[in-house]
C-alpha cells in the first residue's frame, strides 16, 4: 500500500489486494478481493464510494473514481469515473 491512504468510516471494510498505489481512499463497506478469483491491483489516486466491491484479478488504473454501490469485475482504465453493477465507465477525466 502506498502513502496517503485514507479510510473514512472503515466499518465492515475488507482490503485484500495484490497492491494499492498512493493516495487511495474508501468509505465504509468496501470489499477488495474475495475468494479464489485473484486479487485486484489498485493504481494511484483511486477513490471508492461506500459499498464498492472489487472482485477478482482486475486492474484499477490511476486517477479513478468508483461510485457508491458499484461492483467492479473488469479492468478500469486510467482517468475515468465508473459506477453501477456491473460497473461501467460514466466519463473520462480530462487531466489538462
Amino acid at each position: 500500500m502506498g502513502g496517503g491512504a485514507i479510510f473514512y468510516h472503515p466499518y465492515a471494510t475488507v482490503v485484500n489486494a495484490e497492491s494499492i498505489g498512493d493516495n487511495f481512499s474508501c468509505i465504509q463497506c468496501t470489499t477488495l478481493g474475495y475468494g479464489k478469483n485473484g486479487l485486484p491491483v489498485i493504481g494511484d489516486n483511486v477513490s471508492l464510494g461506500a459499498t464498492v466491491t472489487i472482485i477478482g484479478n482486475v486492474k484499477i488504473g490511476n486517477n479513478v473514481t468508483i461510485g457508491a454501490g458499484s461492483v467492479v469485475v473488469k479492468d478500469v482504465p486510467d482517468n475515468c469515473v465508473v459506477a453501477g453493477n456491473p460497473a461501467k465507465i460514466i466519463r473520462y477525466i480530462n487531466q489538462e
